[in-house]
């Protein structure tokens, strides 16, 4: 038996290419390393929720959708970090690989910094309670916000070291991190159960903090190790750089920003269309099917950058047959999406017991969700790695507002509640299924010309 297998292995490393080998290997780590990260996070909905209260709860899932949103606000830096670091590298420049890393932790700390601030001029200028659609008081409302969003402006500098790590095509690494600082929330959060209840800014501070203590620890290992070619120095930071980031980086920043209208403000529209308990119910169903969506991005996304580095290389071939294994396993994703709308009932009691009830059409809206989403990320996948932006930033465009206006017209007007607002989205993401693929296909063919070529 043992021969067979290292038969097979054998086989296996002679016949795959090197590049979809090394993504093979990352998505075998990645899995793992998100599956930890999955049963963390379903470990602690309902530990929360016994910590707070539903109500509170709802709320807390709201602020830490607002701030979550920050995480894009990044005005693109760091993807556009990822593609131009992947050119550098394939090119075997390291001198400029190094500079380019340098001169985005320059310019993202410049960024936070100033964000930081105008945080701190605005923030007792508006009405948080009212907003949030809350009875908890205005000053708890405000510590609270300004832990979560100070701490998440530090992240988003510490961040990128996951934008090198997943350029160099590493995103198991990238797992591994995430999944060390979802566990420490987890223990964090656990040992907050022991000693206090329903304590909204330790909850807050436990769960800022966590990742911010993971990732300064893991840079610098990592760049005193197997990165240490790429370590950042003042001394390499080269504003002449920064436009070059910047120019692909906006368009990131431009399709980020739609991104968020169509995957963060579900929150924030049915909390204040329908109240912070609507949202306890959504969130629920939502991380259920989230679980197939994170795991067919483990699979989809390591091959950005590997589509970069092909794409400087010319090596069409391996595209072109990447593409066709993506979208094969995307049938496969239909077929478990399907099962888990069938299952879903049966899962949310074993899950949260009676604490929380989920209507049989919002598991099925947010399966169709799942579906539509996962085939646009193939393109998507293509097109980043491919640095084609510009029609991407055109119809996401689109795709924010419609979603913004079929959300009000299906859960307001006509009554269908956070199911309403969750087909809003489903239709909205037609715009990047049609434009989208179309796109891809010319592209690979060689035959893209004008706009679909941008």
């Amino acid at each position: 038996m043992l021969s067979t297998i290292r038969y097979q292995l054998q086989t296996y490393i002679n016949t795959t290419h090197p590049r979809t080998r090394k993504i093979h290997i990352n998505t075998v780590f990645s899995l793992f390393s998100k599956a930890g990260s999955m049963g963390v996070s379903l470990l602690l909905v309902p530990l929360t929720i016994d910590y707070l209260s539903e109500a509170t709860y709802g709320t807390w899932v709201t602020i830490s959708s607002m701030t979550s949103m920050l995480m894009f606000f990044d005005l693109g830096i760091g993807n556009g970090l990822r593609n131009k670091f992947a050119e550098a590298v394939s090119k075997q420049d390291r001198r400029l690989a190094q500079t380019l890393v340098s001169t985005a932790y320059g310019i993202f700390g410049i960024v936070q910094i100033g964000f930081i601030v105008l945080f701190f001029l605005f923030i007792n200028y508006i009405p948080w309670a009212r907003l949030l659609n809350t009875t908890i008081d205005q000053q708890q409302l405000q510590l609270v916000l300004l832990v979560m969003i100070v701490a998440m402006a530090i992240k988003l500098v510490l961040d990128i070291l996951t934008y090198v790590l997943l350029a160099l095509q590493e995103s198991g690494q990238v797992n591994v991190i995430n999944f060390l600082a979802n566990g420490l929330v987890l223990i964090t959060t656990y040992a907050l159960t022991q000693f206090s209840h329903n304590k909204l800014i330790y909850l807050a501070a436990v769960t800022a903090l966590s990742p911010i203590l993971v990732l300064l620890v893991s840079g610098i290992l990592f760049y005193r190790s197997r990165l240490t070619i790429y370590r950042p120095l003042v001394g390499l930071i080269d504003w002449t750089h920064a436009r070059s980031i910047l120019s692909l980086g906006y368009k990131f920043f431009l399709i980020q920003l739609c991104f968020i209208v169509v995957f963060y403000t579900d929150n924030l529209l049915i909390n204040y269309l329908f109240g912070p308990v609507a949202v306890t119910t959504y969130s629920i169903a939502f991380r259920y099917f989230m679980i197939v969506n994170t795991l067919f991005g483990l699979v989809a996304v390591p091959y950005w950058s590997a589509f970069t580095e092909a794409s400087t290389r010319n090596d069409i071939t391996w595209m072109k047959q990447t593409c066709r294994h993506l979208y094969k396993l995307w049938l496969g994703l239909v077929g478990v999406v399907t099962l888990m709308v069938v299952f879903a009932q049966p899962v949310y009691t074993l899950w949260v017991g009676q604490r929380v009830s989920v209507p049989v059409e919002l598991s099925s809206s947010l399966g169709l969700f799942v579906i539509i989403t996962n085939w646009n990320l193939v393109a998507s996948t293509v097109l980043n790695g491919l640095g084609k932006m510009r029609l991407q930033v055109y119809y996401a465009l689109l795709t924010a507002v419609t979603n913004i206006a079929l959300a009000l017209f299906f859960g307001k007007f006509l009554g269908w509640g956070s199911t309403g607002v969750v087909l809003a989205s489903v239709v909205a993401l037609l715009w990047g299924a049609i434009l989208g693929t179309i796109q891809m296909y010319k592209l690979l063919k060689g035959t893209a010309s004008g706009f679909w070529n941008q």
